[in-house]
């Protein structure tokens, strides 16, 4: 036995390493990208897939699933190492915000159009930080409002409407 090698010995003097997560944060958004591909997957069960040269409507929600899936086990098993460590304090305020940023927009953008729906969530959601600047939050709203009316209604024509009637 080499003397100073990590992990713990049991009643047989065999030298056993504890596996613990390096970091909490990684592991936990690998864990929810697999929740959303499993997800996706079981509500694409019934579409049929097809091939890949004659896609159908379950294809591309398998695939993109799959990538979930996949890309969730990487990050969760980069997280895993031996050795220990701890999760910080969760900070409720940047989810409620931003939560609350994207339930405004579902709620105003058809009442009051997409210019001032983008205003609102973008101010709304930059109280998430204690740093928020009223200045700075209102003149990206503004120029974030501008861009997406320029990008959805003038270059790619959606029907939305811009400002409330």
């Amino acid at each position: 036995m080499v003397q100073g090698s990590p992990g713990r010995r049991d009643q047989t003097g065999i030298s056993q390493q504890m596996i613990s997560i390096r970091d909490k944060k990684d592991f936990l958004a690998g864990l929810i990208f697999v929740g959303s591909g499993v997800l996706g997957w079981v509500l694409g069960l019934d579409l049929t897939s097809g091939t890949i040269t004659r896609m159908g409507p379950g294809y591309l929600p398998k695939f993109l699933s799959s990538g979930l899936i996949l890309l969730g086990l990487f990050i969760s098993l980069k997280a895993i190492r031996f050795g220990e460590s701890s999760l910080e304090r969760w900070t409720f305020r940047p989810m409620f915000f931003i939560f609350g940023g994207i339930l405004a927009f579902a709620f105003l953008i058809s009442r009051f159009g997409l210019a001032l729906s983008v205003l609102v969530v973008t101010v709304l959601s930059a109280f998430g930080t204690p740093e928020v600047r009223w200045k700075e939050s209102l003149i990206m709203g503004v120029f974030m409002a501008g861009l997406s009316a320029l990008l959805f209604i003038y270059f790619l024509g959606l029907p939305i409407q811009v400002w409330p009637l």
